[in-house]
């Protein structure tokens, strides 16, 4: 019985493995290109499995936890067929007691010959590019919106602001709208976006203010003095940086 040893635990310690040698070396070099992507990888671990002792790939993210187990991938592909990659979500801040549940994840092979590591690789980048929401596989989402929530937290420092979806869209039509140079608009999105965070998330007016700062940052000082002076809504004013809300 042959058995081949990768970076990621032994394929056919079971002596299961009957596939041709071709497409048995082309998924050894797909699990090469994988182990070097995952050298440099700075949104995934590598985790021992209890069970198997196998290496299993793990990014986390505000509240989830997603698992790719290699080996059973590949042994499940070349055993049986199954083109589906072995992905797990974790759910809950205490995994321990939280939920676990398997997610769909089907490799299209459009070519003959393809090995199913190849899809890993693709999985795997996909999280070290934070999960663009055109490339991420649909039963992902949820995972990447968890995702994307916490990147925009990180980068604006928003701390215990709860993204939703609306709101990490909305973040983004604000800074575009800085980009093209509508000051005035991105203010009136940025003030709203305010006003919802006190009134339907609960948070107190000098927290709103505290983490949306960095926000306005980004803004320059004239433009905000000039939304001051005419608001499209006159509680704007509560949460403008310091110097505008004194005018």
């Amino acid at each position: 019985m042959a058995v081949y040893p990768t970076p990621f635990g032994v394929l056919n310690e079971t002596g299961e493995l009957h596939a041709p040698e071709d497409k048995i070396e082309a998924e050894l070099r797909g699990l090469a290109l994988l182990a070097s992507i995952m050298s440099e990888a700075s949104e995934w671990k590598e985790i021992t499995c209890p069970d198997s002792r196998n290496t299993l790939l793990v990014t986390t993210t505000d509240g989830y936890e997603l698992r790719i187990d290699v080996i059973r991938t590949v042994e499940s592909f070349l055993v049986r067929g199954d083109e589906h990659l072995e992905v797990f979500i974790l759910g809950g801040r205490n995994r321990s007691v939280g939920t676990v549940q398997r997610v769909c994840v089907h490799y299209d092979l459009s070519h003959p010959g393809c090995a199913i590591a190849d899809a890993l690789v693709s999985l795997v980048l996909l999280g070290e590019s934070q999960w663009p929401e055109q490339a991420t596989p649909h039963t992902l989402r949820e995972f990447s919106w968890a995702a994307k929530r916490l990147a925009i937290s990180r980068r604006f420092k928003l701390g215990i602001i709860e993204l939703t979806p609306e709101d990490i869209s909305e973040i983004r039509d604000i800074r575009e709208a800085l980009e093209w140079g509508i000051a005035h608009a991105a203010i009136d999105m940025l003030c709203g976006f305010a006003r919802r965070c006190y009134t339907c998330k609960g948070m107190e007016i000098e927290d709103v203010r505290l983490h949306t700062q960095v926000l306005f940052n980004e803004i320059d000082r004239k433009d905000i003095l000039n939304y001051a002076a005419k608001p499209s809504t006159p509680s704007d004013l509560l949460f403008l940086p310091a110097f505008a809300r004194a005018n």
